[in-house]
């Protein structure tokens, strides 16, 4: 029967290389180490020169083609072709397989208790301990295993939510930005106070509410208030008059603006105006005359214009006609730039319109800030009033232990006294009020003693 050939190491098995170092628990030996990687065998081959190799350090050197034995050149015994390295000149060394195998190991991730064999450590652990570095699929921050799910789930900036208002995901870090823009983000009517009012009926909600309050239809005039859309009626009724006296001011204050535009046009144009009245009235005399001249063609002056006399044709009938052409160019000009101008005027009025509802918002939001750093400011004293309150008694407290310690001076003090004092072991009276004592004695009066006293006695 002839022999079986070894089947090639699978893909889980010849995809790594030798085991770490680190992992032996006992001494390390040299014949146990790769002679390409330098790690602990992991799946052996042994060359025809008597060399070991792990199965994918062996697989990976000669896949580009045959090699030299590095470690026949190191100890210089290279001897083609036993030395060279090929593909079907290794076999699988199941004797130093088994004896590797069989070695103690700890595990090499920090703060891991395993320890078993090298063949427990590659089935069992190597894949699967809780302790290990692996780099997180989002941010790339390395992490334990037993860590990574949590850190996917609560602190990865990269991490991927759902909105809970509109369902959409988004990344974690974008979710302010999410915030600005959701449709279904709720809201609160400033006017009457409504809450979860999603952002795409917000606009709508507040052109209906009574409550919200929005800027006086007079505001582009100079008005600066902000009623309740129920009480604008009112509060126009209320302020009609000064409505009209901010309307009268701007009005004139646009005409002064479309008077100041061009003074100097206007009054040239005015001026030529007047030059060309003069010179249609002096025109129509001089045709007076000239009709009443010639008598026999009067019934056709009316009709044909005048002959060509050879003075006044060329002295004054096309000045003025030069002239009105030119002051009806001039005048169709200030027309073009008045509307100009006012084209302008117009939209200066709708920025400025802009700008005040910006500047209204902003205002809002300066006094809802103003109103918060007083809250602030008020919360800040009536901490440092505690704090003042709780150094008092800090120092009460302190003033209290250095009298005990004061106490405890004396004492130990009085202690080391009458430690230091020797008695004879005579019984010691105390007895209070002697004098009175000794008279009722006298008197016959049996006197009542007591005295704390007590034998004492020391061995010397």
């Amino acid at each position: 029967m002839a022999a079986q050939e070894p089947s090639p190491p699978s893909s889980l098995e010849g995809n790594k290389p030798g085991f770490p170092k680190k992992i032996l628990a006992n001494k390390l030996e040299d014949k146990h180490l790769c002679n390409i990687c330098l790690k602990i065998l992991r799946r052996p081959f042994q060359a025809q020169c008597g060399h070991r190799f792990c199965s994918y350090c062996f697989n990976k050197a000669v896949s580009s083609g045959p090699q030299k034995c590095s470690a026949c050149i190191k100890e210089d015994i290279f001897e083609e072709p036993t030395s060279i390295l090929k593909q079907g000149c290794a076999f699988p060394d199941n004797a130093a397989k088994r004896e590797v195998e069989a070695l103690e190991a700890v595990c090499i991730n920090e703060e891991c208790s395993w320890t078993g064999t090298i063949k427990e450590y590659e089935a069992n652990h190597e894949g699967k301990c809780d302790f290990r570095i692996l780099p997180c699929p989002s941010c790339k921050e390395l992490l334990r295993a037993n860590e990574l799910e949590r850190h996917n789930e609560r602190e990865c900036p990269e991490r991927t939510l759902n909105c809970k208002y509109c369902k959409e995901p988004f990344h974690f870090k974008n979710i302010k930005a999410h915030d600005e823009i959701c449709p279904k983000y709720p809201m609160i009517c400033e006017g009457c106070a409504k809450k979860k009012i999603p952002r795409e009926k917000y606009v709508d909600h507040i052109k209906l509410c009574t409550k919200f309050r929005t800027p006086c239809r007079f505001h582009v005039v100079g008005c600066d208030m902000t009623v309740e859309k129920e009480k604008i009626h009112d509060h126009e009724q209320a302020c009609s008059y000064k409505h009209l006296n901010l309307l009268l001011h701007f009005i004139m204050g646009i005409k002064v603006n479309l008077e100041s535009l061009q003074p100097q046009s206007l009054e040239l144009a005015s001026h030529k105006i007047h030059e060309l009245h003069q010179s249609l009235r002096e025109l129509e005399q001089k045709m007076g005359q000239l009709s009443g001249a010639g008598a026999p063609v009067q019934g056709a002056c009316a009709l044909l214009p005048p002959p060509p006399a050879p003075t006044l044709g060329t002295s004054f009938t096309p000045l003025p006609t030069a002239v009105g052409a030119a002051l009806e160019l001039q005048l169709h000009s200030e027309k073009t730039k008045v509307a100009e101008l006012s084209r302008r005027c117009q939209e200066l009025e709708l920025k400025v319109s802009t700008f005040e509802n910006i500047v209204c918002v902003l205002n809002r939001e300066m006094e809802r800030s103003a109103t918060t750093m007083e809250a602030y400011n008020r919360q800040h004293r009536l901490d440092q009033d505690k704090i003042e309150i709780l150094n008092n008694k800090v120092r009460q407290l302190e003033r209290t232990v250095g009298l005990r310690d004061l106490s405890i001076v004396e004492m130990e003090a009085k202690m080391r006294e009458m430690s230091a004092a020797t008695y004879d072991g005579v019984f010691v009276w105390k007895i209070s009020d002697f004098s009175k004592k000794r008279q009722d004695a006298v008197a016959g009066r049996a006197p009542a003693m007591f005295s704390p006293g007590i034998f004492i006695f020391f061995i010397y």
